[in-house]
């Protein structure tokens, strides 16, 4: 087993850093996802002058540890949208999080972004047991705006995970896309260039002053500047979640047949609290996560914590016992999460030339708060104005 990312992107070379005085109308901190799509739709929308810093190389933080699914239901269980918001406002959510995911698709096409990218079913299964989230009461709330979602029991389950552990589950049509994010976040970030963006990478940001941004190097003075460092941003609320991801072997044709992903693949997860969720790669392997748990933001390791180990290769096993999967990878990423978790992300504008996109918790809530802060930042409406506030 090796202890490390499983997510390669051969021949990609880092930008040179940044070593002289520069000036700039737009400054984002952050080569993760989040400051990566905001350079997008800023430059798309017409802007000029854009940079973007890194400390270390793109996609080194929590985006390139990511197992690559990006997923409608971002954290949040429409159930839970519709309780807190209503069924019209949930519904305009919900939409909004459907067509950020098409966008995106709608990007990697266009853009030409080899990225390893499929757009899948998504599973959520349930225990005979409730546990913690009511997939029949989640699957109530769907069908009534997905007309082609199923409630999923005996042998129709079976035919699409065949596990003797979950009684029931709900299949979601295309509400998943599955890419490599190493791949994904870097390549986006070559397509920035063509727009005139200049990204500068192992360029550490020691401080701001009066519009002022001082790297070791160099100083940048810019006008407006987006934060984009999820956990790193310093802000009380923000906490920092540890998870854990195992990838196994590659699979034989067989063996995915035996599984119930021979004709087509999805996203699994289960109902409970802190939820596994797993995947088949590209090359037939099984990845498999751990929902997380919140440490102190100093502890930025990326070796695997071990318990978290030890749960998912468990975990495998009580799902597809008559396998004999040996794992090839595993690893410990870190992402921001509000600690007041009904209150969604920070995406906010401290004042009319600063933004702070931090907590998302998931890669699509990412791209739509990117997308948000730039229109705000061009002093546009955003349909989102009613969510980040």
């Amino acid at each position: 087993m090796k202890f490390e990312v499983f997510w390669k992107n051969p021949g990609y070379k880092a930008r040179p850093e940044l070593k002289k005085d520069i000036e700039c109308d737009y400054l984002i901190v952050g080569g993760g996802i989040t400051g990566v799509s905001a350079a997008y739709f800023l430059a798309k929308a017409g802007a000029k002058n854009i940079v973007l810093i890194e400390k270390q190389e793109i996609g080194n933080g929590a985006t390139g540890k990511a197992a690559g699914t990006l997923v409608t239901r971002a954290e949040r269980d429409l159930k839970d949208l519709v309780d807190e918001f209503g069924k019209e406002k949930a519904g305009r959510l919900w939409q909004e999080t459907h067509q950020a995911l098409n966008d995106l698709r709608k990007i990697i096409e266009e853009e030409k972004i080899d990225c390893e990218a499929e757009t899948q079913d998504t599973l959520i299964c349930g225990f005979k047991e409730k546990k913690y989230n009511d997939v029949r009461a989640e699957y109530k709330q769907e069908k009534a705006i997905e007309s082609t979602t199923k409630l999923l029991e005996g042998e129709d389950l079976k035919k699409e995970i065949n596990s003797d552990l979950f009684t029931h589950g709900m299949l979601s049509h295309r509400h998943a896309l599955c890419v490599n994010p190493l791949k994904l976040i870097q390549k986006f970030s070559e397509a920035l260039e063509k727009s005139g963006v200049k990204i500068y990478e192992n360029t550490a940001l020691i401080r701001v002053n009066d519009h002022i941004a001082e790297t070791h190097h160099g100083d940048i003075k810019f006008k407006k500047i987006i934060w984009a460092i999820d956990a790193d941003y310093p802000e009380k609320d923000i906490k920092n979640l540890k998870t854990t991801i195992i990838v196994s072997r590659p699979l034989t044709h067989n063996e995915l047949v035996k599984i119930g992903f021979g004709q087509h693949k999805k996203v699994v997860w289960d109902n409970r609290k802190n939820e596994n969720y797993f995947k088949v790669t590209e090359d037939n392997r099984i990845l498999l996560g751990f929902g997380g748990v919140i440490v102190h933001k100093s502890q930025k390791k990326t070796d695997p914590h071990f318990p978290h180990l030890k749960q998912l290769e468990n975990f495998l096993k009580k799902i597809f016992p008559y396998l004999n999967l040996e794992i090839d990878y595993a690893w410990s990423g870190h992402f921001g999460i509000n600690k007041h978790w009904s209150q969604g992300p920070i995406v906010q504008l401290t004042n009319k030339d600063e933004a702070v996109i931090t907590g998302c918790g998931s890669q699509v809530v990412c791209f739509m708060a990117a997308k948000h802060i730039a229109s705000k930042l061009l002093g546009k409406k955003s349909a989102l104005d009613e969510f980040f506030n």
